[in-house]
């Protein structure tokens, strides 16, 4: 009993532990749209130093093994699988240029100029230092450079060399530490077993991610591609590759970006599946990668105060020296890079006036984060009985770069670049938006004129996306008299024309004016426009029921064609072009005739209502992407359509699939 009790606490005391961690990530979170201008890194980062101050926190350290499966992983992952494969295979041989062979001539320049300002510590230790600090951290670019208007040629090389120079890193890392703890090192052994790590890694991740895509491929060609099903089994993918690469060995980084890489490679299949199915896979990913990525920051502010505390109690006195230290190997990472790109070591495809400029932004965004800490305190507390030499020296030195790193382009870049937070006009994304969906439902119409009831019924719908309150009472009793007016003058056609009897005609119109008083969904003015028309609506006008039913044959069809044509008629004339102040009635409008057509029509269309809703919604995502590209709509604004038109395809395809669950 005392033992479950205190498994207990210990399992609370973690829960308690991680939400709090979730709760200063969303908070931090919240408060950086409100003040832009500091990155959100360092609100995520004083949000977790906030939280060292709370008893729970005292003394924290990470458990690097499960840092790096629970966050490293998926978060890879998620980078792996979003990679354009078309540039990285364009840009291969540049991106391992820069991941793998300046990764380790950072690292083996970093270890000497290490041991030789701090000869006390053993050359061993100094090239774990330098593969630690060595790795960039494209989670922290993005974080850092939020602000302002990166080159696109170099953000896709600071992606792309992200993606393996980590696993360059911990390889070296490693052979370092273990060089160090046996005291034996040679160079042949450590290429051989670098390149075992390092190209295992990447085989068993590619083997791994074939065996995962084929997997899921048969399970939606076999029915089961709901989301209870397929959005799982991705998310727990990374989580398998990294364990399965690990035990046998490999890196499980770079298992999980191999299979990362495949699988945007074989996006195409992936994407045969529904597409309510991508699109809640999308956004259950987005979800998770957000929360990680401002996790790694926060767990970085709680870090911080343990690691200051550390170095007071063991090396107060060389303190300046370690600091100095530090400043010298960011220095020298941040030269070095310049150098690589400057003289094209990696290509970056820069235009002659721009390359010097860009070899300074690449230099200053290799800033470190989630593995160079996670590493830092992978180091071991003890070396047999003894305390692990230099550890806290490491730890805070790698902190103190980490800072730096982040805290230089911070300062540096928005001299450097513009700003890409450009202020949007609401009215002029409201009027892209109400243009883009003006022509997906137009498209919907004319491209369906077998399907005409379907295809309006969608266009009301999507007519609500840019149309938002309720419209005034004056405004729905001009359209609605509009509308009441094109229904008669319709059913008046008909009886002109000869296709349909005047009592017919008579008696429906009667019953359109009972509906009118009892539900109160069709202008007044319906019943002085129909006594103009049908002057046998005088006598009964007023009254509550309607008219004793006078038996005609096929009466019900005659009344379905009177209806379905006045209503075809009344969709055309809303669909027209009107005064945006008129929007929020024109849509109520469309809502009180779907409504009624619906229900005198009710024959299981939903399906194909599905269809059109999807067509809709590609017709939006194609009128945006035409805009754009011909400089007719800015790309600010692309992208926050783009983002709108997601969400309201999302929200369609859940509601379909909660009414089809019911």
């Amino acid at each position: 009993m005392v033992v479950y009790f205190y498994e207990r606490i210990g399992f609370l005391e973690i829960f308690y532990t991680v939400m709090l961690l979730i709760i200063a990530t969303v908070v931090a979170n919240m408060v950086y749209p409100h003040f832009p201008l500091v990155p959100q890194a360092f609100y995520q980062i004083f949000a977790g130093m906030i939280l060292s101050l709370l008893p729970i926190y005292s003394h924290f350290t990470l458990e690097p093994e499960m840092f790096m499966l629970i966050i490293i992983a998926p978060l890879m992952f998620h980078d792996g699988q979003n990679i354009d494969t078309h540039e990285l295979r364009k840009h291969m041989s540049s991106t391992l240029s820069m991941s793998v062979l300046l990764a380790i001539i950072t690292v083996i320049i970093m270890g000497y100029i290490s041991h030789a300002i701090i000869p006390s510590i053993p050359l061993a230790l100094t090239f774990a230092l330098a593969a630690i600090v060595t790795p960039t951290d494209n989670v922290a670019v993005s974080s850092i450079t939020s602000n302002v208007e990166m080159p696109h040629n170099v953000m896709g090389m600071l992606e792309r060399e992200s993606l393996f120079n980590d696993a360059s890193g911990l390889v070296a890392f490693s052979l370092a530490l273990n060089a160090f703890t046996t005291g034996e090192f040679s160079v042949g052994t450590g290429i051989k077993s670098f390149l075992f790590v390092f190209l295992g890694g990447l085989i068993i991740g590619l083997m791994l991610g074939t065996i995962l895509i084929w997997s899921r491929i048969r399970l939606v060609r076999n029915g089961m591609d709901s989301t209870s099903v397929i959005v799982p089994f991705d998310i727990i993918s990374p989580f398998a590759i990294y364990l399965i690469a690990e035990h046998f060995g490999f890196s499980g980084i770079l298992a999980v970006v191999a299979a990362g890489v495949l699988r945007s490679a074989f996006s195409k299949q992936i994407r045969l599946s529904n597409t309510s199915l991508q699109l809640v896979s999308k956004s259950t990913w987005n979800i998770v990668t957000d929360i990680l990525n401002g996790f790694v920051f926060v767990l970085l502010g709680v870090s911080i105060p343990t690691v200051w505390h550390d170095i007071q109690k063991e090396s107060m006195a060389a303190l300046p020296k370690y600091l100095v230290l530090s400043i010298i190997l960011y220095v020298v990472m941040v030269v070095l890079r310049y150098l690589w790109v400057k003289f094209s070591f990696a290509n970056i495809q820069s235009k002659a006036n721009d390359h010097n400029k860009n070899a300074i932004i690449s230099a200053l965004s290799g800033i470190h984060g989630t593995i160079t800490l996670s590493m830092a305190f992978s180091i071991p507390f003890t070396l047999g009985n003894a305390p692990f030499p230099y550890r806290t020296i490491i730890v805070f030195m790698a902190t103190v770069i980490i800072i730096l790193s982040l805290l230089v382009p911070a300062i540096v870049l928005p001299m450097m670049l513009p700003s890409n937070k450009a202020d949007i006009d609401p009215n002029a994304i409201k009027d892209q938006k109400r243009k883009t969906v003006n022509y997906a439902t137009k498209k919907v119409i004319d491209n369906n004129p077998q399907q005409k009831t379907d295809a309006h019924i969608v266009a009301a719908t999507l007519s609500s996306q840019y149309s938002s309150g309720r419209p005034s009472d004056k405004r729905f009793r001009k359209i609605m008299k509009a509308a009441n007016e094109v229904e008669i003058n319709s059913i008046q056609t008909l009886v002109d024309t000869n296709k349909i009897n005047a009592k017919i005609a008579n008696y429906y119109i009667r019953r359109l004016v009972w509906q009118a008083q009892r539900n109160r969904q069709f202008s007044f003015y319906i019943i002085v426009f129909a006594i103009k028309h049908f002057n046998h609506l005088i006598i009964r006008k007023f009254k509550k029921q309607p008219h004793k039913k006078v038996q005609y044959d096929n009466q019900r069809k005659l009344f379905k064609q009177m209806e379905s044509y006045g209503y075809e008629n009344v969709m055309q004339f809303l669909s027209k072009d009107h005064n945006a102040e008129d929007q929020a009635a024109v849509n109520a409008a469309r809502h009180s005739y779907n409504f009624r057509h619906k229900r005198l029509n009710e024959n299981g269309s939903s399906e194909r209502q599905n269809e059109l809703f999807i067509q809709a919604f590609q017709y939006e995502y194609n009128y945006i992407q035409e805009k754009s590209t011909l400089g007719n709509m800015s790309q600010l604004i692309a992208e926050e359509l783009y983002k709108q038109v997601s969400i309201d395809q999302l929200i369609y395809m859940q509601q379909s699939n909660d009414g089809r669950e019911k």
